[in-house]
């Protein structure tokens, strides 16, 4: 049974295309959301937060066990570690038909989940996008082709740091990209003065407020950050990654026009990755 109606996928379609972004409401219940609340918490609670990752708070990649089976070069730690819930919520049956509703197709789904929870008086996030194939054509697709999958466990807003965006830099460039550092590079992490472009409160940005349990799509090319934590309580986020129309697919609902570069598109040429946004992304 659809979860979304016709209207609200056409709703949702949309403002992840024009926006790089959309909140659908509800999709883990409240006994799920619980249930992975005090979950991460005892897991938070074993393994605090690295000062290396401050800007982050914790930063735990959750595999699951299937993939913890198969690693290489994997090593039990404080924050690598493999757990039944990883493959509950990469497979949760609401999203599932979510992902189905909004028509995404075939997915590939990153099999761990990543653990962000900022502690009280936890600094803001840096601005910064997540994408890595800037030298790509497909780099200019209307739709996304990397998706972030994110569940804040308790309610958020700019008191305990609520996730911040700017609306439509995932396909038009922004001032911004040409004034902070390498996203998550060394230089980032290690800065001090706060005061620059990559912490700044840029007039276009907006703030994404998100109910427990509700799922937050991002674009992975879109410029985010998140304020800081002022609360008492820690903020925590379980975030997930999907590939969608991969090597050059075009989603079988889009009727508009394409991107020249994108019309020549060959899928078997690969192109070097980067985290910096070429020429190809134009303002």
């Amino acid at each position: 049974m659809p979860f979304l109606d016709a209207q609200q996928v056409k709703f949702h379609r949309q403002q992840l295309m024009e926006l790089g972004y959309t909140v659908v409401k509800g999709v883990w219940n409240e006994d799920f959301t619980s249930e992975m609340r005090d979950w991460s918490n005892t897991l938070i609670d074993k393994n605090p937060p690295d000062e290396k990752f401050r800007f982050q708070g914790s930063d735990i990649h959750i595999f699951t066990e299937d993939r913890w089976d198969r690693r290489v070069h994997l090593e039990l730690s404080s924050t690598r570690m493999p757990d039944a819930n990883a493959a509950r919520m990469i497979d949760h049956p609401t999203q599932a038909q979510v992902c189905k509703d909004m028509g995404f197709g075939l997915t590939s789904a990153q099999e761990w989940v990543i653990l962000l929870s900022k502690p009280p008086d936890a600094l803001q996030c840096y601005w910064h996008q997540d994408y890595t194939n800037w030298n790509s054509p497909e780099s200019l697709t209307p739709w996304p082709t990397v998706l972030s999958l994110g569940y804040y466990l308790s309610d958020t807003n700019r008191s305990n740091g609520c996730l911040r965006v700017i609306p439509g830099s995932h396909r038009r460039r922004h001032e911004l990209h040409d004034l902070i550092p390498t996203p998550h590079d060394s230089e980032v992490q290690q800065m001090t003065d706060l005061s620059g472009p990559t912490f700044s409160e840029h007039p276009d940005a907006i703030d994404i407020e998100a109910s427990a349990g509700d799922l937050v799509l991002v674009d992975a090319r879109l410029l985010h950050s998140t304020w800081d934590n002022i609360s008492e309580e820690r903020r925590t986020l379980l975030l997930m990654w999907q590939r969608i129309f991969q090597d050059g697919a075009i989603p079988p609902w889009w009727e508009g026009e394409l991107p020249i570069p994108l019309r020549n598109l060959d899928p078997q040429e690969k192109y070097e990755e980067t985290k910096t946004p070429g020429d190809l992304l134009r303002p």
